[in-house]
């Protein structure tokens, strides 16, 4: 698909000899330190912990601005966290160390009421409700957080995904935790505090940042508290307003593509499993600004291809191509690709591809347009044969199909001029 073409994240040259270098700022066994953290790191008054610090432009703007305050930063991708290790390295922080852990091992690390601060900045959403429990924010992780931090301990959180900020608002209450400094438009008046890397994207790109701070209250649960609720109904789409049982395809529309709307697709993108017969080859994707803009550069150079966003609403949701685009045949190909789970199944993808097709048959002016589908992809299939489409052949990999534009007016009941 399109969309393959950029997922597969850059590796760092030389890592392991980078990591080397920076050997000191990394903690190789941090459950040794569990409730010594401050005898073993000694001369600072607080201790703070950031959960996935990427490339840590926040690390080390966070540690320089409180050279009281150590800060433990987590990361488990190593092609990320050698970056943030050298831009410690080179600032000469003497207040930060990183840790290769999973936040999920936090009890592991961290004595009851070890911390005093936690930092959770644009984790992954996990749109869909059956991966709701790995998000962040789900009552499993707050209850480990709980534990971990003292009576009174803060989690700030930021995100540029506002599904994911108003639910993770409406789990936070019903752990017990007191919310305050609470925006969905933290830059409003101008820069706040200090970014990420890809929070200076974002609001480069006029994206709306939304930002929180929990604090661990007297009623606060946590892992002593029972069984976890359940999370039923969870999905990120449902956070937005929309009906799951009914799309709301009135909602939709197609955009011409832009840089800012490639960007928000792949801000957000996630592979189908479903489309890998070994699910170990699924390519790891991280979302990379510089990437996509050249990305987007290089396939617009193209004269035959001509790309859409699908809206719902201002969202992204999708991305539409028209492709070998032969004016003389007055054919082309389509293709399309939902930026993730929680949008299909819903009758978005549907609705998009009959757009397509008004536009295709109408202002293009085409005769006949093509598409094709993975052989495992039977929902593709399904939604070009209820639009009219024919299959003319098939291979190892794929089916083709077809679809005339006397056969589309045909199946709506009009005539053809």
């Amino acid at each position: 698909m399109e969309c393959d073409e950029i997922v597969r994240m850059r590796k760092r040259h030389n890592l392991e000899p980078r990591m080397e270098k920076c050997a000191d700022l990394l903690i190789a066994e941090p459950s040794e330190n569990r409730g010594r953290w401050r005898e073993t790191l000694p001369g600072f008054e607080t201790l703070s912990v950031e959960l996935g610090c990427g490339k840590g432009r926040f690390t080390v703007g966070t540690a320089a601005s409180l050279p009281q305050s150590l800060l433990l930063a987590i990361e488990k991708v190593p092609d990320a966290m050698v970056v943030a290790m050298e831009r410690a390295r080179d600032q000469g922080l003497a207040n930060v160390r990183f840790l290769d852990i999973d936040a999920a091992k936090l009890a592991e690390v961290f004595a009851p009421g070890e911390i005093d601060r936690i930092y959770i900045n644009f984790c992954d959403p996990w749109p869909k409700s059956r991966d709701a429990k790995l998000r962040l924010t789900a009552p499993g992780f707050l209850r480990l957080y709980a534990d971990a931090l003292r009576d009174g301990g803060e989690i700030h959180f930021k995100t540029d995904n506002t599904p994911l900020f108003d639910w993770s608002i409406g789990v936070f209450r019903d752990e017990g935790w007191t919310l305050s400094e609470l925006t969905h438009d933290l830059h409003a008046n101008g820069p706040v505090g200090v970014m990420t890397d890809y929070e200076a994207k974002f609001v480069a790109e006029g994206m709306k940042i939304n930002r929180l701070v929990a604090a661990k209250a007297a009623g606060t649960r946590g892992t002593a508290a029972g069984p976890l609720p359940r999370l039923r109904g969870a999905s990120l789409v449902d956070a937005r307003g929309y009906a799951q049982s009914a799309a709301d395809t009135a909602a939709l529309s197609l955009k011409e593509a832009t840089l800012p709307l490639c960007q928000a697709f792949y801000r957000h993108f996630e592979h189908a499993p479903e489309l890998f017969e070994d699910k170990s080859t699924i390519p790891q994707y991280r979302y990379d600004p510089e990437r996509v803009k050249t990305y987007f550069a290089d396939r617009h150079k193209l004269s035959d291809r001509r790309y859409y966003y699908i809206m719902l609403g201002s969202e992204v949701i999708g991305e539409l191509v028209f492709k070998k685009i032969d004016p003389e045949n007055r054919s082309c190909e389509l293709g399309i690709c939902l930026v993730n789970d929680g949008y299909k199944n819903r009758g978005f993808g549907t609705a998009a591809l009959r757009m397509a097709l008004e536009l295709g048959f109408g202002s293009f002016g085409m005769e006949t347009i093509l598409a094709d589908s993975l052989l495992l992809n039977a929902r593709s299939q399904h939604v070009l044969r209820k639009l009219g489409f024919r299959q003319t052949a098939e291979d190892e990999r794929f089916r083709y199909y077809r679809i005339t534009r006397e056969e589309y007016l045909g199946s709506k009941g009009e005539k053809r001029e």
